[in-house]
């Protein structure tokens, strides 16, 4: 602009150019060195990320022009590229037509690191998301605290982050996108998320391996801290392990897909042309032996709608199955055993997953569909140090709580406490039924043998026969037609009919209130963690 076109213009214009000028540089194209360091990474910068998950020219952004204010020296001399929104681009818009709110760390800006005007943008948008009911969405990258702004004793009191998104927790669904170094507090944003997909390759920690070093000497690598793998297979923070920023974006939207906006709405119906009638195949899924095992998913897959199926951390826990689904186009949270692992077995591991989605489905209003074929828990020293007897309670307190529909189908086995886990009786399920291949009993007939004729077994003068008849005398007690003739279960069915049962109960409890038993006047539970 000349001094003879400035002349010419208002105050006002002058202004707006300005204003324009400074709104550009922090464009990725206006900011070449540290767009292209994020690409050097294979990495997508904060605004591409924002660009991929929301629907075209829907995306409004929140204090664009919150900027670094100089005030540590530490940071003095810093460029305007270098400190570009202070490390976060945060806003709303619509996701499938759908408003979600996101907040998304800038790792080019002073490593996406947590400052003071930092906070205060993303304090903005989780508020809004808070106090309208709109999911949030975080994209993680960063280590943490800005350490430059937050040493000395006004650290008592930075922000209320935490506080917030302990009431948001159930209120609305919240997404932790691990998309590169992700520690302290960045790591903590994604343990307070409901769903966390991790780029392959990211890494996530309490602390990055400069302060883990500087604190107690240990040298390792961000891998080795707490890299992809070892969350999604190990430790369960994540849930899915993915290739591409690409392809985390596309499970982010499925996922809320899945859920309603907040905890006062219902998921979406879905339309679908599928048959309720189940094929004949499905009675060839389980096998003739009950000690063989299969893979849970065939069966999965012959009862929900075709092409609806979310599961959540398939490699965590691989003897528990937990996957959004639909029935008939009714919403379905599905927790299954998966005899292919473990023999279906549950650990501690399976019981934190069990109840940490009971949790999620009961507070977003989604029905809870058991499959059952669970031969009890783990038992042994190494199983007992893992805190089984704790982690076992888990499952139970949660469907305790839990107010949502629910429907059991035993498969096979059912045994002793890990059945109770399982959406047992006790819990009224609105539907408990049985297929005739069924197993139910406190625990498994082998078991109960060596307990009660253990003795008596060795002094026979045929011990593994006398074993062996007492066992089939057990095995038929276990039978579900006992169960069904004194009305301890609602029926045994025909696998076939499963489906269209399903449909029909979901039919009629979808959305329906429920008088549950009269609650003590108490605030809440204490849950066994």
């Amino acid at each position: 602009m000349t001094s003879e076109q400035s002349s010419s213009q208002s105050f006002l214009e002058r202004e707006c150019a300005l204003l324009h000028q400074r709104r550009q540089t922090l464009l990725d194209v206006n900011r070449p060195h540290a767009t292209a360091d994020q690409h050097a990474r294979a990495n997508l910068t904060a605004r591409e990320r924002i660009a991929l998950l929301f629907d075209e020219d829907t995306f409004v952004e929140l204090a664009p022009l919150g900027h670094h204010q100089n005030g540590n020296e530490l940071l003095h001399g810093l460029s305007e590229e270098a400190m570009a929104g202070d490390g976060i681009v945060v806003g709303y818009g619509q996701v499938r037509g759908r408003i979600v709110c996101c907040a998304a760390y800038d790792f080019t800006v002073l490593g996406g690191s947590m400052g003071t005007v930092n906070d205060a943008k993303m304090s903005r948008v989780r508020k809004m998301a808070l106090e309208y009911g709109y999911p949030l969405v975080f994209f993680l990258e960063g280590g943490g605290g800005r350490v430059q702004e937050r040493m000395g004793a006004k650290a008592a009191k930075g922000h209320d982050r935490f506080y917030d998104l302990a009431l948001m927790s159930g209120w609305v669904p919240i997404v932790g996108a691990v998309m590169g170094p992700c520690f302290a507090g960045h790591a903590n944003l994604a343990a307070c998320s409901d769903y966390v997909p991790m780029r392959k390759g990211a890494s996530m920690g309490m602390a990055g391996p400069r302060l883990v070093e500087a604190a107690i000497g240990e040298k390792t690598t961000p891998e080795q801290l707490g890299g992809s793998t070892l969350h999604t297979t190990i430790t369960g923070m994540a849930d899915e392990e993915l290739e591409s920023e690409e392809a985390i974006i596309t499970q982010i939207k499925d996922f809320l897909s899945f859920l309603p906006s907040n905890a006062q709405q219902y998921p979406l119906e879905r339309s679908h042309d599928q048959s309720l009638a189940m094929p004949d195949s499905v009675l060839r899924c389980i096998p003739d032996s009950s000690y063989q095992s299969y893979d849970m998913r065939e069966v999965i897959n012959l009862i929900v709608d075709h092409d609806f199926f979310f599961e959540l951390k398939p490699t965590f826990a691989r003897n528990i199955i937990t996957a959004f689904a639909y029935i008939n186009g009714y919403p379905v949270g599905v927790i299954a055993s998966n005899p292919a692992v473990l023999a279906g077995m549950l650990d501690s591991n399976a019981s934190d997953k069990i109840a940490h989605f009971i949790s999620m489905c009961d507070a977003f209003n989604v029905p809870l569909l058991f499959l059952v074929d669970v031969p009890g828990y783990m038992v042994g020293a190494k199983t007992e140090r893992s805190g089984i007897v704790r982690h076992a309670m888990k499952p139970l307190y949660e469907l305790g709580q839990a107010t949502v529909p629910r429907m059991t189908v035993i498969i096979r086995k059912a045994y002793g406490l890990a059945y109770h886990a399982m959406g047992a009786a006790e819990f009224e399920p609105d539907l408990i039924v049985a297929w005739p291949c069924a197993e139910i009993s406190s625990m498994g007939p082998e078991g109960a043998v060596n307990i009660i004729y253990g003795k008596q077994a060795n002094d026979s003068p045929d011990a593994k026969a006398f074993k062996q008849q007492q066992v089939a005398h057990f095995r038929e007690l276990t039978r579900p037609l006992h169960a069904a003739q004194e009305v301890r279960i609602d029926d045994v069915i025909d696998p076939r009919e499963t489906r269209s049962l399903l449909a029909n109960v979901l039919a009629t409890v979808w959305r329906q209130p429920r008088i549950t038993r009269a609650r003590p006047p108490k605030k809440h539970g204490i849950s066994p963690v």
